[in-house]
């Protein structure tokens, strides 16, 4: 391929400089799409891939660096980084705000970490101590096999006395720039019957129906999609848990959350896991975390059988907003 028809996440920004100041003043034509991603030119990282999804983590400081899907077209569609880049992940001890740390997409590294590759996964290992914590914390990315779904797992163990760990993650979804539909989704929180339990998850969907669906298991998750663009300190974060907003399905250009709250006493062990599932439209993406999520339960069901539940699931969308925390 030409050098011409590379666009690299540098040379993009300085071609939508005018779009960072007023994003949504700004609509990218065709011209403009991302025929291939070559991750942060600052920054090292390490490929996840399974042909369909290509999921590079920064070697840095253990964020996304990008996510590529339909990988194996030519018009693979970057979902976080066209635009302003959001994929992060970060920290904050209870409620106080100054406690707040986060590790970002552009190379923001408040909290350090060390990064690893082993096999097919990457592991992200470091220790939290913001207000007197000491959280000792390794943050798994894997691919799921034969699905084109990226699982994040964190185990936490806490040396100190009692923490209460609020813990997430913050997208702004703009995978429609690459088909040049502009930079807003269609937003909305809901529930997925799984075989191994009911799932909370945010949906993000771009007018042609490329959607990512992220969510989890845990009774005690949090989601949010629609509102606020990013969480990018402590105040948004203590708004993020106190109030997760549903758009409803609304089409804006804000972003997707998902996070949990841990009281962890001391000497204690914790966990948490979600999915993000990837799809062509709403129900292939919705599928694939039902069936990822289902092949976790000791007896599953045949894939036929949880292609057929998971079909009648995702057309009716199992919309049990009661079951939704907030």
């Amino acid at each position: 391929m030409a050098n011409s028809t590379l666009i690299t996440k540098s040379s993009m920004a300085m071609a939508i400089a005018g779009y960072i100041v007023q994003k949504s003043a700004v609509l990218l034509g065709a011209t403009s799409m991302i025929f291939l991603s070559l991750g942060t030119a600052s920054a090292k990282a390490v490929t996840l891939s399974n042909g369909s999804l290509e999921v590079t983590i920064r070697e840095d400081n253990g964020a996304i660096d990008t996510v590529l899907f339909d990988n194996m077209t030519f018009f693979a569609s970057d979902f976080f980084n066209p635009g302003a880049p959001v994929s992060d992940f970060g920290f904050q001890n209870g409620t106080n705000t100054s406690t707040f740390v986060r590790n970002t997409t552009t190379g923001v590294t408040q909290q350090p970490v060390s990064v690893s590759s082993s096999g097919d996964s990457v592991s992200v290992t470091g220790t939290y101590t913001g207000g007197g914590a000491n959280l000792d914390f390794t943050r798994t990315y894997s691919l799921v096999p034969d699905f084109n779904v990226l699982s994040v797992s964190t185990e936490f163990v806490n040396n100190g006395s009692e923490v209460a760990l609020r813990y997430f993650d913050t997208f702004d979804p703009d995978q429609g720039i690459d088909q040049g539909n502009g930079f807003g989704t269609f937003n909305d929180v809901l529930s997925l019957s799984t075989d191994a339990g009911l799932a909370t998850v945010g949906q993000a969907t771009e007018q042609e129906g490329l959607t990512v669906v992220l969510g989890s298991l845990d009774p005690d998750v949090t989601v949010a999609s629609g509102n606020p663009f990013q969480i990018f300190n402590g105040f948004d974060l203590n708004n993020f848990f106190n109030d997760p907003f549903d758009g409803n399905g609304d089409f804006v250009d804000l972003g997707t959350h998902i996070g949990i709250e841990l009281l962890l006493a001391a000497g204690e062990s914790g966990s948490f896991k979600y999915h993000q599932a990837y799809g062509q439209s709403i129900t292939e993406a919705q599928e694939q975390f039902i069936l990822a999520k289902s092949i976790d339960v000791p007896e599953p069901a045949s894939v036929l059988g949880l292609l057929a539940v998971s079909a009648i699931g995702a057309g009716s969308a199992l919309k049990r907003k009661e079951a939704i925390k907030g």
